[in-house]
């Protein structure tokens, strides 16, 4: 009998025992969202979905029809051929077959049952909390429901940067901020995972636009690759994610699933991942390239593995590649619920409040001039389409089929009472005129513009007319995927709410906050361009003929406006109260050494008005000099902290040396310079009142080394009058021609060059005692302060 799969000593057993045919079958998807099953190795199938935010109900209800398709087939003795189903051909059947379905039962007249599937904020609106608790709770109550219906997996959180405004998938995503992203990523990760699913973070790496986007060439400097689109990735393999799940695009040249610099290099050599690699389904354009590369599982199946098996024959995939591939799957499979059968169990009201939380807390107040919250005793009336129709979450994977959605005018309703509400008619005693706005972005289609739709601008006007007519109030609510252009009409309404895209109790939350049932402490996780042409990346997106290049380098967001000093409609961090705070006493020491120790920086908070609220404390760095370039700051901590009228609150931050660092191209690593830097202290990346100044104490990474140049230590005393004292020479006479010709040269190169091997053997050093000079001399350069 073969071994039986039940913990990681059993994984080496199933190894040896598996012929190459049942390992290729095991890293290669079984169904359009199931991997493989071995019943003689009792490893089961593992049941991975979408959403970021939810049961994506069409892939869920595809993937039943799939099987009863493969059920009849096999029953009519004509089972489904995996060679024949090729690329995502079990998907492409799996979609039709939901059709077909759907269309009979629509033909038969009968009723629609109704969905009553959770669906929770996306990643926008994780984003706009700035609440890592909150955050964490939702992706609990998600995964508790998506783990009720027998999902393994949550192919999520999305956590690819905002690096334009027009990307399509915006709203799936988190923020513009890696640092931001970072601990909403990881409060996600936690969340999914306490559940006992696994998490996949996506989409590995720089999937930032939809165009071209199977397969688009992206060139991405190293420095921005390392400083803004590879960080949070990093904070959940530090985290313990299971999965990662390899994009679409090509980066640097290669595909992403094929890309071995990001998925063996750095994903496992440097950063220790221990989880799996998977696919986007039908990234893994070639098979064997993928599996060497480090993806582990190629979804979706099934597929033919012929091409694997000829590989690992030829010798072009080593069987030792494949191994690897196996093994680091079902080193998560034997933790996995599709392992236990531990799923966990569904409370709807549960995920009703949990969800709604998550929408309060992200409900960002752009513009008041005192006309909000509006009394409950007053006449309002509804303009545009999303009023009635408000859009919880995004198409394309995201997408979640649910009855249980909300939206603003039904709640208003319910708080006002039908008398005091109506839609797109005023009344003799309206007073308030309320405009709900956006637009839409989804996988798989950018937006071409910043615009918002044609009708709604026209709603948006009527209502701006007829409110000055009748000496009314204008009140927009913005349900978006990103920003929208508002140049036209900002200086005519008086106050802005933007929830984005804020999931099923996101249309209830945006009316409550209008009527003050609570206070909407929402700031924003990107920056809100006055005009697109301000745009970072704009001219370098979303590129032509499949080739996109990063112009902007790391300057993304907040970085590039503060570098540019390009003024913006709403910047990084903003937000609203409809109380106010004050923030005083910071408290940061004077010098700290942070080779051997963390250092906290202490602020008080106090809530300065008359209702309760949250304020979200932002605390940013800012290098003074640094020899490497630096944007001129960067968020580096933060948090949101609730008070009644009148408290007051201690607020804390610790900082390390990492929150000083950044990447230097020349050393190939991460590193802080010795030096002074500002800390900023305020309530958004333009509201910093608080700064305080600390020296930076620690090793200096440019601290003369092989690869010093030798103009530069032939010019310090020091450094000279140390070369000299061990070698027992003039390094100024041995070296000259180098020191005049060449003082770029690296120090390194010089004492391997002939010159200095000439001095050595003349003198009678070997080569062991010319290592040992080397080595002491490296201590005293490290003695020497720059």
């Amino acid at each position: 009998m073969a071994t039986q799969l039940k913990d990681e000593v059993s994984i080496e057993q199933i190894l040896n025992e598996m012929s190459v045919e049942e390992k290729a079958r095991m890293i290669t998807g079984g169904s359009p969202f199931h991997s493989e099953k071995m019943e003689k190795y009792g490893i089961p199938a593992m049941y991975m979905l979408d959403s970021c935010n939810g049961l994506n109900a069409r892939e869920y209800v595809a993937e039943k029809a799939y099987f009863k398709t493969a059920e009849a087939a096999e029953q009519a003795g004509e089972p489904l051929d995996r060679e024949q189903n090729g690329f995502m051909g079990g998907l492409l059947l799996a979609f039709a077959t939901l059709q077909k379905e759907m269309a009979a039962k629509k033909a038969s007249g009968a009723p629609e049952e109704p969905l009553k599937f959770g669906n929770y904020p996306p990643g926008i609106s994780y984003g706009s909390t700035w609440n890592p608790e909150v955050v964490k709770k939702c992706s609990m109550a998600m995964a508790k429901e998506m783990g009720s219906y027998g999902i393994d997996m949550v192919l999520g959180p999305n956590i690819n940067i905002h690096r334009d405004p027009l990307c399509g998938r915006m709203a799936e995503s988190i923020s513009e901020d890696p640092y931001l992203v970072s601990k909403i990523a990881v409060a996600q990760v936690d969340g999914i995972q306490e559940e006992g699913l696994i998490a996949c973070a996506k989409h590995f790496a720089a999937n930032n636009q939809e165009k071209d986007r199977l397969g688009v060439e992206e060139h991405v400097p190293e420095r921005a690759l390392r400083e803004i689109y590879l960080p949070a990735f990093k904070a959940c393999v530090d985290a313990g994610v299971g999965s990662l799940m390899s994009a679409y695009n090509k980066l640097n040249g290669k595909p992403s699933a094929m890309n071995d610099d990001l998925l063996t290099n750095i994903l496992r050599d440097e950063w220790g991942f221990e989880g799996f690699v998977v696919s986007d389904w039908g990234a893994s354009y070639d098979q064997v390239m993928a599996a060497a590369a480090g993806t582990d599982l190629t979804m979706p199946g099934p597929r033919s593995t012929k091409c694997i098996e000829a590989a690992v024959e030829d010798g072009r995939l080593p069987v030792e590649k494949l191994d690897n591939c196996v093994r680091n799957f079902l080193r998560i499979l034997v933790k996995s619920t599709a392992m236990t059968g531990n799923h966990p169990k569904l409370n709807m009201d549960e995920t009703i409040q949990a969800a709604e939380e998550a929408a309060r807390e992200a409900m960002i107040l752009l513009k008041n001039d005192g006309v909000l919250p509006i009394p409950v005793d007053m006449d309002v009336v509804f303009y545009g389409k999303r009023s009635k129709a408000f859009v919880f979450c995004p198409e394309g994977s995201s997408k979640v089929m649910t009855s249980l959605s909300t939206n603003p005018y039904d709640r208003a309703v319910e708080l006002l009472g039908s008398e005091h509400v109506s839609f797109e008619e005023v009344k003799a005693d309206t007073k308030y005129w309320i405009v709900v706005v956006g637009a839409n972005g989804h996988e798989g289609s950018d937006r071409d513009t910043l615009s918002m739709d044609e009708d709604e601008q026209l709603a948006m006007e009527k209502a701006i007319r007829e409110a000055k007519a009748a000496n009314g109030k204008v009140i927009v609510i913005i349900n978006a995927t990103g920003p929208i252009d508002l140049t036209c009409y900002e200086k005519d309404v008086d106050a802005i709410l933007c929830p984005f895209f804020a999931g099923m109790q996101g249309g209830k939350a945006a009316a409550d906050a209008l009527f003050g049932l609570y206070n909407p402490s929402g700031k924003l996780p990107l920056t809100w361009p006055r005009r697109y042409c301000d745009a970072p990346a704009y001219k370098n997106y979303p590129g032509e003929n499949k080739e996109v290049w990063y112009g902007e380098g790391m300057y993304v967001g907040y970085r590039w406006y503060d570098a540019r000093q390009i003024p913006v409609a709403y910047p990084f961090g903003y937000g609203l109260s409809y109380t106010t705070f004050e923030i005083s006493g910071l408290e940061v020491p004077e010098s700290v050494n942070v080779d051997k120790e963390d250092f906290t920086v202490g602020v008080k908070v106090k809530n300065t008005g008359k209702v309760a609220g949250s304020e979200v404390v932002q605390l940013y760095v800012h290098d003074r000099v640094s020899k490497i370039d630096k944007p001129y700051k960067q968020l580096k901590g933060f948090q949101k902290v609730y008070l009644q009228p009148g408290e007051e609150k201690d607020v804390t931050f610790v900082l390390q040396k990492d929150s000083f660092a950044g990447y230097s191209l020349e050393l190939k690593q991460w590193i802080t310079e010795p030096g002074e830097f500002d800390l900023l202290v305020g309530t958004s990346s333009e509201d910093l009142p608080l700064t305080a100044c600390v020296k930076v104490r620690c090793k200096n990474p440019y601290g003369y080394s092989d690869l010093t140049a030798i103009g530069a230590i032939a010019k310090d005393p020091r450094a000279l009058n140390a070369v000299n004292q061990i070698i027992g020479g003039d390094l100024a006479d041995i070296a000259h021609v180098a020191i005049e010709f060449g003082p770029d040269t690296p120090f390194g190169n010089v004492w391997n060059g002939n010159a200095m091997q000439k001095f050595f053997t003349d003198n009678g050093i070997t080569k062991e005692q010319s290592d040992e000079m080397r080595a002491q001399l490296q201590e005293e350069f490290d003695k020497i302060e720059i």
